[in-house]
């Protein structure tokens, strides 16, 4: 006898309102409509697969001719951006981790940029190490974890040392787009940030919530579900987690649909984390859209 479908997975929701559509559901119960819509969810997903992890940039107007014929919010910021001198975006590929790319891009081409690089090389390998012992403290394996460091402190070291290919923004580009390196990079992110909110779980646990559900989730399942694995994107906790662990502070323009500030220093939504975001202090800068990160720069565009 053959199976029936469960009444549950193929039951239509009221109209009016769209049903989930997940591994129980009967394929042969779905529309014309959730069929196209499915299909174009994966043609987006295997474009994403094909882009690279980590773009060089690419000027400001490149991103606004992707809003030319939509939101005139978000052209009305694009130029403010453009006007106040962040003419570069350098892209990452979105694939939930995008947070943490463009965090580690950021992070390196503020070591490239400054004035000594070779003492922002030492600064940001202690920050590192200084997070290690919370590491240890909340059971991740040691091993493992100074496995997935090493790429990102070879990264670092390079900048004290002359001759090397990555110390130019090309080749901070090119190391990035190694998938194995680049991936290294970003589970050893996705830890350092679970192990400073675990070890800080007083300060952060108002603000673990399900992004699907909305409901509380204690420390331990928001960081089993929401940071440590890979393809999760990153929200407010999660940035604020990390900048703090490595005593960096990180900018965020929100290029979104919010009303314009009548101020001229708030037409963008710059949100703050860290604990020195002025611009004597170099933050880092990235620029969000709704579901992603890419770093946002005034820096000249590289001579590749």
């Amino acid at each position: 006898m053959s199976e029936r479908p469960d009444p549950a997975a193929t039951q239509l929701p009221a109209e009016g309102q769209p049903r989930v559509i997940d591994e129980n559901t009967d394929l042969s119960t779905l529309t014309d409509q959730e069929i196209m819509k499915l299909m174009e969810g994966m043609d987006h997903q295997e474009d994403q697969m094909n882009k690279p992890l980590i773009s060089t940039p690419v000027p400001l107007s490149v991103i606004r001719q992707e809003y030319e014929k939509g939101s005139t919010q978000i052209l009305k910021k694009l130029d403010w951006l453009a006007e106040n001198g962040w003419d570069q975006v350098w892209r990452a590929r979105g694939d939930g981790d995008c947070f943490y790319r463009s965090f580690t891009l950021a992070y390196l081409v503020r070591v490239l940029h400054s004035n000594d690089s070779q003492l922002e090389a030492n600064l940001a390998y202690e920050n590192i190490q200084r997070a290690l012992p919370a590491m240890e403290h909340c059971g991740f394996d040691k091993d493992l974890y100074e496995e997935f460091l090493d790429p990102l402190l070879a990264l670092i070291r390079s900048f004290a040392e002359e001759g090397e290919s990555t110390s130019t923004e090309y080749g901070i580009v090119q190391s990035l787009q190694d998938p194995e390196r680049s991936n290294c990079i970003v589970v050893a992110l996705r830890l350092i940030t679970s192990s400073y909110i675990r070890t800080h779980s007083d300060l952060f646990s108002p603000f673990l919530l399900s992004p699907t559900t909305f409901l509380p989730l204690s420390t331990d399942d928001f960081c089993r579900s929401e940071v440590e694995p890979c393809g999760k994107e990153a929200d407010h906790a999660q940035i604020m987690a990390l900048a703090e662990a490595l005593n960096v502070g990180i900018r965020i323009a929100y290029l979104d649909r919010s009303d314009l500030g009548s101020e001229a220093d708030s037409v963008i939504n710059w949100v703050e984390f860290g604990k020195d975001t002025s611009e004597q202090g170099r933050p880092l800068t990235l620029l969000y859209r709704p579901g992603h990160y890419d770093v946002v720069t005034k820096d000249v565009l590289p001579q590749v």
